[in-house]
């Protein structure tokens, strides 16, 4: 992040700070999400979020095809087993600092001491990797390395996998985190990374940690080099520091349950773990605005926008930039409502040849032509608007892969062809609208099939706003 735009958003979070007390908790948490995309943007009226699925989908087949067109696929050579030595000169921990702004494990972890040094360093064919220090709580991992380019090749470090004992730790949401403006390292040049991995609950981490690791070549296109070693490193350091409470309590949302199985404190982060109740009629997809909220007395403590961990249909896990709430007297935790849909809505029918919906969720979602170029045959393009609907907290249509034809036949999606019109895009305003376009593209042989199609949804934006809250942590009661 730019020095300029750190003020800028230091200066949008005191003006709200000073108003905290002045503001009820959603407009709060709005007031505090506009502050910062005006921090990041503040020329622009209207900007992209992300891309949809099925946009990023299409993005890495067009790679894909490109690269095999060209005739020059990545070339990939075995992992080779390495041992490391001892690094010449004990890393300075503080050349990590600026990666803490991005994750506040990292900032705990720097300010109270709890990294532990490894000085391990491996060199191969002109690379140079130090293992600086590492940490983890059991339910994150963090391995903190500086990369050191002596070749004259530009070259980007690739983690590719961290495991324990044998047992890898999860990809989701993995990745190596720095304070660069890019990955890739020029010849002489030297780069800090922290690598973070998410621990899946139900597996059995054990014994050292092995990382491995894959150079990328940027001037000849392949990799130069994929690395194993070893480093010491335990599952969980901080086992006698956590603090695991089971309340039973359960938040109720617009009559859908979300029950809390546990909530964990650990010198890094709180760790908050939600399951959705199989008897609930509508499927959630997210939690709009949750919010940490520690009491003492007059003292109130709010904690805002976790991360999440092993989302899916029947759970989340929300990980709070915080771990001292369960010292006052009451800790809970609040929603402004939920993101869900009835599960006897998840599809939408059409009839490709008359390019017309025959049943969707609700009629936020249509047909229309794409810009520019027309659609192909059997492509349509879905467009979905929703006006003044928590659209900072917003996402993108996900639909199936598949879809079935009125004889109950399943036919694989397609690529798109011709629509080149995809994404999903929000107003500057966080309480304006949202916009969802989304192609799909049945195949031209679908036009012959029974109709009409029907198609799966994963994911739909439909807001429900009902702002509940749920007891977590009490010290007259915990469990």
């Amino acid at each position: 992040m730019l020095e300029k735009e750190q003020r800028i958003l230091a200066q949008d979070s005191d003006d709200i700070s000073k108003k905290v007390h002045d503001l009820p908790e959603m407009k709060l948490s709005t007031a505090v999400r506009r502050g910062m995309m005006q921090g990041r943007n503040r020329e622009m009226r209207r900007r992209k979020l992300f891309y949809g699925i099925g946009a990023i989908a299409v993005g890495a087949a067009a790679i894909m095809i490109t690269i095999s067109s060209l005739g020059v696929a990545p070339k990939e050579k075995p992992y080779e087993l390495v041992q490391t030595t001892r690094s010449p000169q004990p890393a300075n921990f503080e050349s990590f600092r600026p990666i803490a702004a991005q994750d506040q494990g990292i900032a705990a972890a720097l300010d109270h001491g709890l990294v532990k040094r490894i000085d391990q360093s491996v060199e191969k064919n002109g690379f140079r990797i130090d293992i600086a220090g590492a940490f983890t709580d059991g339910r994150k991992a963090y391995i903190m390395y500086s990369a050191q380019n002596l070749t004259d090749h530009t070259a980007d470090p690739l983690v590719e996998s961290l495991d324990f004992g044998g047992v890898e730790a999860s990809h989701f949401r993995a990745q190596s985190k720095h304070a660069m403006g890019s990955n890739i390292l020029m010849p002489g040049q030297t780069g800090y990374y922290v690598y973070t991995a998410n621990f899946v609950p139900s597996a059995s981490y054990k014994g050292d940690a092995t990382l491995a690791v894959k150079i990328w070549d940027s001037t000849t296109n392949e990799y130069r080099d994929q690395l194993k070693f070893t480093i010491p490193l335990e599952p969980n350091m901080f086992k006698n520091e956590e603090r695991i409470y089971h309340p039973g309590s359960t938040l109720t949302v617009d009559g859908q349950k979300i029950n809390v199985r546990q909530v964990q404190f650990t010198p890094l982060n709180t760790y908050v773990d939600l399951e959705y109740d199989r008897s609930n009629g509508k499927q959630i997809f997210k939690l709009l605005n949750p919010v940490l909220i520690g009491k003492s007395g007059d003292k109130i403590q709010k904690a805002y926008y976790p991360d999440t961990m092993f989302s899916d249909e029947t759970k989340v896990t929300l990980v709070f930039k915080t771990n001292t709430f369960d010292q006052l007297d009451r800790t809970e935790l609040k929603v402004a409502g939920v993101a869900a849909l009835d599960k006897d809505k998840m599809k939408i029918v059409v009839d490709l040849n008359k390019k017309e919906i025959i049943e969707a969720p609700d009629d936020h979602i249509q047909i229309i032509e794409p810009e520019g170029r027309p659609a192909g045959a059997g492509e349509i393009l879905f467009h979905y608007k929703l006006e003044k609907a928590q659209a900072a907290e917003s996402f993108g249509l996900w639909l199936e892969d598949s879809f079935t034809d009125a004889e109950g036949v399943k036919h694989k999606r397609l690529s798109p062809e011709h629509i080149k019109q995809s994404g999903h895009t929000v107003s500057g305003n966080p309480d304006d609208s949202t916009e969802d376009y989304n192609p799909y593209n049945f195949g031209k042989e679908a036009l012959d099939y029974p109709q009409p199609l029907t198609i799966g949804i994963k994911q739909y934006w439909n807001p429900i706003m009902e702002s509940q809250s749920v007891d977590l942590v009490s010290k007259k009661g915990n469990l």
